[in-house]
């Protein structure tokens, strides 16, 4: 009875795969990867590998498949209704090679080259066209405006003489000799049997010779075509976006199938006027400091053209104003950014006598000092206030007051400038 136990346990599958009974299927297909490597027949050439191999397989086989591995977890075997239908191997089906081994670990074998497809031309050979690229410039208003711009490209495209086909008119395609027009060769690597696409005809399936070889594509069926194509630019592309053009790429270098993509990436030329965030665009404006001070207007230009903006008196160097809705419209949508504006006091670099005094004046009274006395003053100007003063002119209550001159003076001096 011990050794029964012994023995079943022996040929237990878990054991076989070297996996424990609640193992992930991932865990059980690297465990049969891994074993299937080392003991294959094709890699392997020691004595008992073949055997070892069959039940690896075997185990494989039952644990991959979940009803299989349900039963067998239930009834020690895979059919419930017959135990193990005969001892180790009797359901194998063969060794195959490592490329079923492959496909099985990966959904497919080695010769696929990925999205290459199947056979050549004459086997149902599909495959997919490469995308291609180009560039094209616009300038800043094009890219708000939106533009319509025309590229040149040279994607790939089928031989139209000979169809894609590569042979000339009237001759036809031979099946390849070496790969028998499956496109496929088989070659040896580290001990293992790998496809990959016939060498001979680069997966097609057949040849064309020498002599009945398409003279305008050599025999290749596809050539360079140059040609222009129109590119709608969207409003509200920025610099560096790509615009999509679906089915305008290469066609595929061998077999059918759709055409690649073309991607044109969009450079915007910077403005003279605007900077650009987003959707978002800045403009600084200059104010006269009279401006700044006693407040005004200003006409600032948008995208739209100019507009005539309101400054609130006191306003600040560095202050913000926002122009909603004046910015650039945002992609695939009818909203638009918005405008703001970066506010600058253009100072004045020289002043006349007259502003320099009233300045200074303002400077005294905003800081509590008293005002310059009249010997600071030059004789003329200080003769001339006596000599107004004398004559009845008025002081400085019966014009109005101080602040009244100051605005006064500013108004004369924005005017002057």
């Amino acid at each position: 009875m011990k050794q029964d136990v012994a023995v079943s346990r022996a040929e237990d599958f878990y054991d076989i795969l070297g996996v424990k009974r609640g193992a992930s299927q991932s865990e059980i297909k690297k465990a049969y990867y891994q074993l299937a490597k080392k003991y294959h027949p094709d890699a392997n050439k020691e004595a008992g590998a073949k055997d070892r191999f069959i039940k690896i397989q075997e185990a494989y086989d039952t644990l991959s498949d979940e009803s299989k591995r349900k039963s067998y977890d239930q009834f020690g075997t895979a059919d419930p209704t017959g135990g193990m239908g005969g001892g180790p191997g009797a359901g194998f089906s063969g060794f195959g090679n490592m490329e079923d081994i492959l496909s099985q670990m990966f959904g497919g074998g080695m010769g696929g080259m990925g999205g290459m497809g199947g056979r050549g031309r004459g086997g149902g050979f599909m495959s997919v066209g490469e995308d291609i690229d180009a560039s094209v410039t616009i300038s800043f208003m094009e890219a708000v405006n939106g533009a319509r711009k025309s590229v040149t490209i040279t994607p790939v495209v089928k031989c139209e003489p000979c169809g894609g086909q590569g042979a000339r008119k009237g001759a036809r395609r031979q099946t390849c000799k070496t790969c028998r027009g499956t496109g496929q060769a088989m070659f040896q690597m580290g001990g293992f049997h790998v496809q990959q696409p016939c060498p001979e005809c680069s997966g097609e399936g057949s040849t064309i010779s020498a002599k009945d070889r398409c003279s305008s594509c050599q025999g290749r069926g596809r050539v360079r075509e140059r040609k222009s194509v129109q590119v709608d630019i969207p409003p509200g592309c920025d610099n560096g976006m790509r615009v999509k053009l679906q089915g305008m790429g290469d066609v595929p270098l061998e077999g059918e199938g759709p055409s690649g993509d073309l991607y044109v990436r969009v450079r915007v030329m910077p403005s003279k006027v605007f900077r650009r965030k987003g959707s978002d665009i800045y403009y600084d404006v200059e104010l006269p400091f009279t401006t700044a001070i006693l407040g005004g207007s200003v006409q600032v230009p948008t995208v739209d053209g100019d507009v005539e903006v309101k400054i609130s008196p006191g306003v600040q160097p560095g202050d913000e104003l926002r122009l909603r809705a004046k910015g650039v419209r945002k992609l695939q949508s009818s909203l638009r950014g918005d405008q703001y504006l970066n506010l600058k006091v253009r100072l004045p670099k020289s002043l006349t006598a007259e502003q320099q005094r009233l300045i200074e004046q303002f400077a005294a009274l905003a800081s509590g000092a008293p005002p310059p006395s009249k010997a600071a003053e030059a004789p003329g100007e200080a003769a001339g206030e006596a000599a107004g003063e004398a004559a009845g002119e008025g002081s400085s209550e019966k014009s109005g007051g101080f602040f009244s001159r100051i605005k006064r003076d500013f108004e004369k001096f924005k005017h002057d400038k």
